[in-house]
């Protein structure tokens, strides 16, 4: 008998097939990525605060339902950008396959997989950058301004500022870069897309005077623009340290004798300890506050070789502030100017900023050793008691100098006493 017939081997299962063939291409995420989605754990805290609002910016969250309403505005913007140029059709042109030949680039700034294919996502960056630039120039020189509800309604212009600085609604700044250049009118030469989104973010940031980095360094996007400028002047703090001890809350500070004082420069970063002075620059509190700080905490999370700068003041301030009269404290003495209305609002926000984040350093580590080690020195406390239960006001300083007083006018009549009956 001759031997039975083979059988032919099973078609290959089309899974099967995609590995094999994605074994022979390059990798899919780019090394060069700036842009992604909030940590799941982070954005289960506050979901809100990383979602847009009125407006989407780039692909993530293009065609939110809350966000289409904008869309409207958008076309709006983009024929009024467009108009101020010399051949409008001609640019619109020049523009639209500029962002079609940095199809690549742009998809390698996003962590995640962008599903539009490049001539949607060319329209969509088109739409988007035009949009922000047109709001940057029309915020800087008041052109256009009359009848337009963006930039004249309150709670429109502020939830603007919150929606375009949020991480997930972010596109390459590189490609708002090429929209100015290619299209800005003549009369803006002395201008650059940067410079323009400084100023819109002046009135965004939440210490009293913007300080903008000039070094000219690179600008992933709207938000690692603003993130440089709240960076302390020396970003190789030599205080940043795995290790470190959490500090006692303002109120109980005060009990060991810490004074707190408003500091005059408007650095966020420029806070100081000094023989038991708390200095620290005054930050307002408004209803964009949270959302801005905690993307600025995610952007943090989400780099590589990350230093957590912004998460490093967002966890002493929260070390500080633990309950409401501890802002009240802090209200007090100017450093925090509460816009929230009421004193739990800011404890909440600064106590549950920090949950699911990841600590590797701490950029006041040793100015939070110097406040421990002063405030642990049992003679801090008892000039502390004094000045509390005998220093109060005025007239209890008068009674202990009156006090003083006789005792030493009594020591010296007995001292006369015995030297005259000695003498005697």
């Amino acid at each position: 008998m001759g031997e039975p017939a083979k059988s032919p081997p099973p078609p290959e299962i089309d899974w099967l097939i995609d590995i094999k063939r994605g074994l022979s291409e390059p990798p899919t995420t780019s090394s060069s990525w700036s842009i992604c989605k909030v940590p799941i754990p982070l954005r289960l805290v506050n979901e809100d605060a990383y979602t847009p609002h009125i407006v989407s910016i780039g692909p993530i969250h293009h065609k939110a339902e809350r966000t289409l309403p904008m869309e409207d505005h958008k076309k709006r913007y983009l024929i009024s950008f467009f108009q101020r140029t010399k051949n409008p059709e001609a640019i619109v042109d020049v523009c639209y396959n500029d962002l079609l030949n940095v199809d690549e680039k742009v998809r390698a700034c996003y962590l995640e997989p962008i599903l539009y294919d490049k001539h949607e996502l060319a329209k969509i960056l088109l739409h988007d950058a035009v949009f922000m630039l047109e709001v940057f120039m029309r915020y800087a020189t008041g052109e256009y301004m009359e009848n337009d509800p963006i930039l004249t309604t309150g709670w429109i212009m502020s939830t603007l500022h919150r929606d375009l600085v949020l991480l997930e609604n972010q596109i390459p700044f590189f490609v708002l870069n090429s929209m100015f250049t290619l299209a800005s009118p003549t009369y803006y030469a002395n201008h650059s897309a940067r410079s323009l989104a400084l100023r819109y973010l002046d009135s965004l940031l939440v210490i009293g005077q913007a300080i903008f980095k000039k070094s000219g360094e690179h600008d992933n996007h709207l938000l690692h623009l603003l993130y440089k400028c709240y960076l302390p002047p020396d970003t190789l703090g030599s205080s940043i340290v795995a290790e470190w001890d959490s500090v006692h809350c303002a109120t109980s500070l005060t009990q060991a004798g810490v004074v707190f004082q408003k500091s005059t420069d408007n650095d966020l970063f420029d806070i100081q300890f000094h023989n038991g002075t708390f200095k620290i620059p005054p930050l307002s509190i408004y209803e964009s506050t949270d959302s801005i700080f905690r993307n600025l905490v995610a952007f943090e999370q989400c780099q590589r070789d990350s230093t957590y700068y912004i998460t490093s003041y967002m966890r002493l301030m929260d070390t500080l502030i633990d309950t409401p009269n501890d802002v009240e404290l802090l209200q007090r003495e100017g450093i925090i100017v509460n816009y929230l209305g009421n004193g739990k609002n800011v404890s909440n926000l600064f106590n549950n900023m920090c949950k699911e984040i990841s600590w590797d350093n701490f950029y006041f580590a040793e100015l939070c050793c110097d406040v421990n080690a002063y405030a642990e020195s049992p003679w801090h406390h008892y000039i502390a008691a004094a000045r509390r239960d005998y220093f109060k006001n005025p007239w209890s300083i008068i009674s202990f100098l009156a006090a003083v007083i006789l005792i030493v006018l009594t020591l010296l009549q007995t001292l006369y006493t015995l030297l005259s009956y000695y003498q005697g």
